[in-house]
């Protein structure tokens, strides 16, 4: 009698465990989903359902080494953990997936409102899509169930960054700059158009600026018109307005070029969460020079470095982009852009030209957590005479470390670096991330179009800890083996 009952357990627990181990496919019950008009990734989650080709589980399952699902998957608001094959797509919606050592996925890998955890000796054949903000609920509907976007209703009144007190700047032309701002949206209006007030008040100006934007956004595409009185530099590419700020705060670095400008334009861009966003800009501007000021820095040199002047005068332009930002892999990210900017004085204003631009920077997985970090900038005049407020430059800590800060500047610029990281987990502190040991090769150039090139190059070493960077830089070109040590905040982003 008890050899019976042992068995009888023994059995209902290999119930279990199959059950576990494998979900059965829900085929006979309907599944249904209506998109929202120009959402990208509601157009792939409709083409999907439509097939009719997916096997759908709605609870917890774990696919073993040897388990296999020969058709496409959609899971809903379940976890999966996957050792096994699945010879088709996968999507999941409120739900997570875990790849396991091992795991192969023949398709895609799509997951909507939910949990990716990935692993790098896994094989996904297909793209891998993960957009943990997009939201998606699931309701059980007449025996099937019924996916439905939620959408959150955007504020009517939204103040930018603290109660509208945006994070402050500071640079050698403008001292400390405070900006304050709001947007307001007419939600419940078909297209949703917004309007955005920025005000700013520059100290080592003494004068109050702001910009004005208003536009529309019917779905797929926004446009709109902006105007504004501002700071223009072309040199965001280097650092970002935060770590440049702390850089000429403690220690006298300001990476960028200033002039002023009276900007109106139109702008015709994409719009949505996408991989690649088209944009158009049709733009007069009225450019003028701005004095750099000896302001106080905690370390830096009482040295004020010259901001370059521009040609005073009007120009006319359009320019034509595609921006890209784009996964690669389990854990890599490509972003960069391709710009044609043109102006004609024939036509309106003052100068004529054709410039051209690519940037590309891509972050991807190295040998185990090791990362790998590469970054291209090619930018001149294709034509005509660029004026200096449409120069660029680099040199300094962020880029060239032993060479002076902006150092190199022009109408013509190719600047490219390659970067490795080690992390030391050992060292490893909660949420700021580990000590890392990098080194990394950059090199550029900039000149003018009857002027001959010289290649710059640095080869740099060092230890970087959250937003702190030391190394030292070796400059091979130099006779006397230039060495030189520093020190840098570099914030996410930054090169």
């Amino acid at each position: 009698m008890r050899g019976h009952r042992r068995r009888c357990l023994r059995a209902v627990l290999a119930l279990f465990m199959a059950g576990a181990v494998y979900a059965p496919s829900v085929r006979s019950q309907e599944v249904t989903f209506y998109p929202r008009k120009g959402n990208a990734l509601d157009a792939s989650l409709a083409d999907f359902v439509a097939r009719g080709t997916a096997e759908v589980w709605t609870r917890d399952t774990v696919v073993a080494s040897d388990g296999r699902v020969v058709r496409d998957l959609l899971v809903l608001e379940a976890q999966v953990r996957l050792s096994g094959t699945v010879d088709g797509d996968i999507y999941v919606v409120d739900g997570d997936l875990f790849l396991r050592p091992g795991a192969q996925v023949r398709g895609d890998i799509v997951v909507m409102s939910g949990g990716y955890y990935g692993s790098g000796m896994a094989t996904v054949d297909g793209d891998i899509t993960w957009r943990p903000a997009e939201r998606y609920s699931v309701f059980p509907v007449g025996g099937g169930f019924e996916i439905r976007p939620v959408i959150d209703i955007p504020d009517v009144v939204d103040l930018h960054g603290l109660h509208g007190l945006e994070a402050p700047t500071y640079q050698r032309v403008d001292a400390v700059t405070l900006a304050w701002g709001v947007t307001f949206r007419a939600a419940a209006w078909a297209w949703q158009p917004t309007l955005e007030l920025v005000a700013r008040y520059r100290s080592g100006q003494g004068r109050l600026e702001g910009t004005v934007r208003q536009f529309w956004h019917p779905g797929p595409v926004e446009f709109g018109i902006e105007a504004e009185r501002a700071t223009r530099t072309n040199e965001g590419w280097i650092r970002g307005p935060v770590s440049n700020s702390l850089s000429y705060l403690f220690l006298g670095d300001d990476f960028r070029n200033y002039y002023g400008a009276d900007r109106v334009a139109f702008v015709l861009r994409g719009a949505g969460d996408r991989s690649w966003t088209p944009w158009l800009r049709v733009e007069w501007e009225d450019a003028w020079s701005r004095n750099a000021g000896d302001h106080f820095t905690v370390f830096g040199s009482d040295e004020v470095r010259e901001n370059v002047p521009v040609d005073d005068g009007e120009t006319w332009r359009a320019t034509l982009a595609v921006s890209a930002d784009q996964r690669t892999g389990e854990n890599g990210q490509l972003v960069g852009r391709v710009l044609l900017e043109g102006a004609d004085s024939t036509l309106a204003g003052d100068f004529s030209y054709l410039l051209g631009e690519i940037t590309a920077r891509w972050r991807t997985p190295g040998f185990g957590s090791h990362e790998v970090d590469l970054f291209a900038l090619a930018r001149g005049d294709l034509a005509g005479t660029l004026p200096p407020q449409r120069w660029t430059g680099f040199g300094g800590r962020a880029t060239l470390p032993t060479y002076t800060v902006m150092e190199f500047a022009g109408p013509r610029v190719v600047y490219g670096h390659v970067g490795y990281a080690i992390p030391i987990e050992r060292l490893r502190a909660g949420g700021l991330g580990a000590l890392d040991v990098f080194a990394r090769v950059s090199a550029g150039r900039a000149w003018e179009k009857d002027n001959s090139p010289d290649w710059r190059v640095n080869l740099v070493a060092g230890l970087r800890f959250w937003v702190l960077e030391g190394g030292v830089a070796v400059n091979p070109d130099s006779s006397g083996g230039d060495v030189r040590g520093y020190a840098i905040f570099r914030f996410p982003g930054d090169l």
